[in-house]
């Protein structure tokens, strides 16, 4: 971190808040050091002091905004519980400021909401200009998103460009991304046939203390990693507080970032181990179908050995994006990444603003891609571009939301037409269950990679849980094992519905109410025998245990798989109890029972 005189400096350790904001720091000294001393040398080359804890393992020293507040003997139990806390819950200004700002936003956000509605509904009866320009953006977007969105889904995409369009830019320092990116362009334009300048900033006035808090806070993050979880957290608040069924629907959590570097780490290992490549060969093309804020890619191109980034970056790496606050936000974060790794700007050309579940133009059972590129605009020559590529690996973090927590609530997913005819005539064909979930955005989106991936290629998702012991997942079963050479699958389990002694917030590495599996399928022309392996982790497990998994696993070639034998009924486990443990009564040697329990290693042969 940067100090006060404007170099580095390392403390021993770093508290930080959900934002990713530095809040305390602690430094460990050695017995035989004169703390005093030491503190003295530390604030003398720039450490911060607004809440730094020092300590030799038998004093205890607080500062806190550059004063003593309390110094304690270890050997005092009771002080040294009251310093520890002082310390832990400590909030500077800046912190102070940030949430009472947020506590105000969400109190005056409704306001500015009707207001903007409200404009925007008199102007599409009032103003030709924008009526105009709204009809065009909609022609474009129902050709290019999916045909289904409507004059209510532009309105909303024109709020959140509106709302947020400050917050981004000043975040990353890129004041031009709504002049020169495609789709922000458009919704430029046409947020200027509704507003002028000063009406814009005189109505976005409420939220001055917000944005000056937001941009106050970031101005003190300088790690790119950091500022994008920032970013991220950022956007799922604002989304949440915005529009909560949104969020809900899109299902905007994302991936920890120790899943996502397994994910990526594993699939690198698993394309040398079946087909002598890697993620940077070249014509390994890469998909992430639901890119969210970019968090798959921008840790793709942190990966990448530098002198492969320029060309994947620029032809072989894709993203699709069908909301437009996570796909302003990925296109940023990439580019950054991009900046901070090579030292040079390079815009990123392959990240398409469109509804990927509609975009069945490169699916060979589809007639559509002739017809779906009626307008011409840059998104579209985009779409076309990754549409005609083989695309060998399909990786990321597809929304779920299983038919929502309440059958009755009106959040229903849409319908998406030749996907889910797909789905009816392979996953819902081959099954016996009589009810299904099988039209879930997970599963439409495993059907849209098992159809849209290469011959030789990998697909590698986490998603809810369900596929692996679900009934109603049967035919989805079979259809991995007629479809796909190998199946690796790790399992954090941490369903709360189906086991009370958990909580999501604290055993889910969501923290949500769903389990959560890690899923590889290979498909390889060659193989002639279908495998399933698998990795179960404890559900009794907290949510800091397997994410630490995640971190020391590194990749799949480090972790101990075990192979499952489907059943006649493409059953992996016993569905009687539900359990995948129940394959296990006798762990494998040197296998912490309560850390981790492993599959009974077997084979199976595709049918």
């Amino acid at each position: 971190m940067e100090g006060k005189h404007g170099k580095k400096v390392m403390p021993d350790g770093t508290l930080k808040n959900a934002l990713r904001l530095d809040y305390g720091y602690w430094e460990s000294k050695d017995e035989a050091d004169v703390i005093d001393d030491e503190i003295e040398k530390k604030f003398k080359k720039g450490y911060p002091d607004r809440n730094i804890l020092f300590e030799d393992s038998q004093t205890a020293v607080l500062i806190q905004e550059g004063r003593e507040v309390q110094r304690v003997s270890f050997k005092d139990a009771d002080k040294l519980d009251s310093i520890l806390n002082a310390f832990v819950n400590h909030k500077h200004p800046e912190a102070r400021k940030f949430e009472e700002a947020l506590g105000q936003f969400k109190t005056d956000l409704p306001t500015i909401l009707d207001t903007l509605r409200d404009r925007i509904e008199t102007a599409r009866k009032e103003n030709p200009k924008f009526i105009a320009a709204a009809e065009k953006f909609w022609t474009l977007t129902k050709h290019e998103i999916n045909p289904d969105i409507t004059e209510a889904d532009i309105r909303e995409m024109m709020i959140q460009h509106i709302l947020t369009a400050d917050i981004f830019n000043k975040i990353f320092d890129e004041p031009d991304f709504h002049q020169h990116n495609n789709i922000a362009s458009e919704l430029e334009a046409l947020v200027g046939t509704l507003l002028t300048y000063s009406e814009r900033k005189n109505l976005l006035g409420l939220l001055e203390r917000y944005y000056e808090a937001i941009n106050a806070a970031a101005a003190s993050i300088k790690d790119h990693h950091e500022k994008q979880q920032f970013l991220k957290v950022l956007y799922e608040n604002f989304y949440k507080v915005y529009n909560p069924k949104m969020a809900d629907r899109l299902g905007v959590v994302y991936t920890p970032n120790e899943i996502v570097r397994f994910m990526i780490r594993s699939t690198d290992q698993l394309l040398h181990r079946h087909f002598g490549k890697t993620l940077s060969s070249k014509n390994v093309e890469i998909l992430d179908p639901a890119t969210g804020t970019g968090t798959f890619l921008t840790d793709l191109i942190d990966h990448l050995p530098k002198q492969d980034l320029d060309y994947k970056y620029k032809n072989e790496i894709h993203a699709n994006e069908v909301a437009i606050l996570p796909y302003y936000v990925a296109n940023l974060n990439i580019e950054y990444t991009f900046k901070q790794k090579m030292g040079y700007y390079a815009e990123f050309p392959n990240l398409c603003f469109v509804d990927t579940l509609d975009n069945t133009g490169a699916l060979q059972y589809s007639g559509k891609q002739e017809d779906m590129f009626g307008l011409s605009s840059e998104n579209a020559a985009r779409i076309k571009r990754q549409n005609s590529k083989k695309i060998s690996v399909i990786i990321g973090n597809p929304p779920y939301n299983a038919n929502q927590q309440n059958e009755n609530d009106n959040n229903k997913n849409r319908t998406y037409a030749v996907l889910d005819k797909r789905i009816k005539d392979t996953y819902i064909k081959h099954s016996t269950a009589q009810k299904t979930k099988l039209y879930d955005m997970y599963a439409r989106f495993y059907r849209w990679a098992m159809d849209r991936v290469e011959r030789n290629g990998i697909i590698a998702f986490i998603t809810n849980r369900s596929f692996i012991d679900s009934r109603t997942f049967d035919g989805f079963r079979k259809c991995v094992q007629e479809e796909f050479a190998h199946c690796y699958i790790i399992d954090t389990h941490s369903d709360v519905r189906s086991n009370s002694k958990i909580a999501g917030t604290t055993h889910n590495v969501f923290g949500i109410q769903t389990g959560v599996a890690v899923c590889f399928l290979v498909r390889q022309e060659k193989s002639p025998a279908h495998v399933t392996s698998g990795i179960s982790l404890s559900d009794e497990l907290l949510k800091e245990e397997k994410l630490d998994w995640f971190r020391r696993s590194v990749n799949c070639r480090a972790s101990v798989f075990q192979e499952v034998a489907p059943d006649k009924n493409a059953n992996w486990i016993q569905l009687a109890t539900n359990d995948w443990e129940t394959l296990l009564p006798s762990p494998a040697q040197g296998v912490n029972r309560t850390k981790e329990a492993l599959f009974q290693p077997c084979r199976s042969h595709r049918p």
